[in-house]
């Protein structure tokens, strides 16, 4: 079961990851007029939120606002309390930012800490050139993006929805900046009629407001003087509603905590042999949409979209041509990034310890595969791991091991990618789940969480990339069926 765990805790950096980039609607606060000038305060405002999924409580976050003739200054608190198989873990964020009087972001800074594990983003924005400062165990790194426009701060939503005296059927974009995925994505939000909506069983009059941000829904209520009485985000049954401070803090019990591993299992009718040397799987998933999703890739073939059938098959390794590296080819998994530090000095010269002289693509690959697997410790880590963390602490779950696996490869030349979805470990079961792929002249899936070297066909993966794509998974959470329907 220490594997189930271990992927249980990926599927809770998915709510993490939805949790934070879902800072778009923070409304429930009076609105100023944005054109005073001067910068003496002219209100301020706190609010504390409870979290809660599927009904139980698991964190709270809190807001203070304070308004100025030049802007907003927000900080905002979070924690989220986990419990699984008699193990707690948490993880808290601290969030400061500055807008412009028109509610345009400013600066910001971005703290995300759980236990050994601290990340820090700073960020400030002159027109529209984002200068983006990373922190991981301390180390910094600095990107500079061109922004397309100019971003809007989340917590100044209900501001526009009253200045602009948005109406039901009214529909606006926003341009929003999320700094936890460093990318740029419009906000959709739409206006509906009032009605009513449950609160803890008591039924509340509101406007209904839909946000779509990154393929995900929210939908918020708000009252007749702009202050929220919901927020719901339907992919993971995620609803935050107003709570005093003494119950937004109150302990979260282990006995009353949400059950992850049964909510993030997604079962099959007909289980397969547990962890057999299948070469050939053929799945059909139900209740869902394609969207966003990449079901495609060399060795997972989209065979049908209705009904949504995927073939899957294991790369054979001896068929893979000689490649040696440096790889030139797919040059843009080559890169290093915010989280995959690539081009960092230990990051460098660990890959190279692991690999020693080999030149061979597929079998330095193969030799990281076992080198991860052997370095990490297999314990369940709740937060957004970057691989200068990992090599420090050398532990973590599955997004640890394919944040430094790909780190590692891009490292010594050979292009490697996340992928995220799903696994079948025990045979009746599918869990969320991370690994990787290494370009050999084709993308060859690789898992070093469980030390395979082509990973097996019993996985099955749903998107690639990093957080901001990551992301996306949730919106067939809670509702993908899978049957299978044919192995060898």
């Amino acid at each position: 079961m220490k594997k189930v765990l271990t992927l249980a805790i990926a599927a809770a950096i998915i709510i993490i990851t939805v949790y934070l980039v879902l800072q778009i609607p923070r409304p429930g606060r009076s609105a100023e007029s944005s054109s005073m000038i001067s910068d003496t305060v002219l209100s301020a405002s706190e609010e504390w939120l409870g979290m809660y999924i599927h009904g139980e409580r698991i964190g709270y976050t809190f807001t203070k606002l304070t308004r100025t003739g030049q802007g907003l200054t927000v900080e905002s608190r979070s924690q989220m309390t986990i419990f699984m198989m008699q193990e707690t873990r948490s993880l808290a964020t601290t969030f400061f930012a500055h807008t412009n009087p028109d509610y345009t972001l400013k600066d910001f800074s971005l703290e995300i800490n759980t236990a050994g594990h601290p990340t820090k983003i700073e960020g400030s924005i002159e027109n529209t050139s984002l200068k983006l400062t990373s922190y991981s165990q301390g180390v910094p790194q600095t990107k500079t993006f061109q922004l397309k426009e100019k971003p809007f701060f989340p917590d100044a939503i209900e501001e526009l929805i009253k200045t602009r005296g948005l109406k039901p059927g009214d529909e606006i974009s926003l341009p929003y900046f999320d700094p936890t995925t460093q990318s740029q994505s419009p906000a959709q939000i739409t206006i509906f009629e009032p009605e009513d909506v449950l609160v803890n069983g008591v039924a509340h009059r509101g406007t209904k407001v839909q946000i779509r941000f990154m393929g995900i829904i929210t939908f918020m209520w708000l009252d007749k003087d702009f202050k929220l009485i919901k927020e719901y985000s339907p992919a993971l049954g995620l609803e935050m509603i107003p709570l005093s401070k003494d119950a937004a803090l109150a302990e979260i019990k282990p006995d009353q905590a949400f059950d992850l591993l049964s909510f993030f299992a997604v079962k099959v009718s007909n289980p397969i042999p547990e962890r057999k040397d299948l070469s050939y799987m053929k799945l059909e998933l139900k209740n869902i949409e394609i969207g966003e999703l990449q079901l495609a890739d060399d060795y997972q073939i989209l065979v049908s979209k209705k009904p949504l059938v995927i073939e899957l098959s294991r790369p054979d390794i001896i068929k893979v041509p000689a490649l040696q590296i440096p790889i030139n080819d797919q040059t843009e998994f080559l890169k290093s990034s915010v989280y995959i530090q690539s081009d960092n000095r230990d990051i460098i010269n660990a890959a190279h310890s692991i690999i020693g002289n080999e030149k061979d693509a597929a079998k330095a690959a193969e030799k990281l595969v076992h080198g991860v697997f052997k370095m990490l410790a297999k314990n369940p880590t709740p937060s957004l791991p970057s691989a200068l963390d990992v090599l420090k602490t050398k532990e973590g779950d599955c997004n640890e091991h394919a944040i430094l696996f790909t780190a590692l490869a891009r490292a010594v030349g050979i292009p490697a990618k996340i992928y995220v979805g799903l696994v079948n470990i025990y045979g009746d079961s599918y869990w969320y789940h991370a690994w990787c792929a290494v370009w050999l002249g084709s993308w060859v899936a690789v898992d070093p969480t469980f030390d395979q070297f082509p990973a097996d066909v019993y996985h099955l993966k749903l998107m690639e990339g990093e957080i901001a794509e990551q992301a996306k998974v949730l919106t067939v959470v809670g509702k993908l069926g899978i049957d299978i329907l044919e192995y060898k």
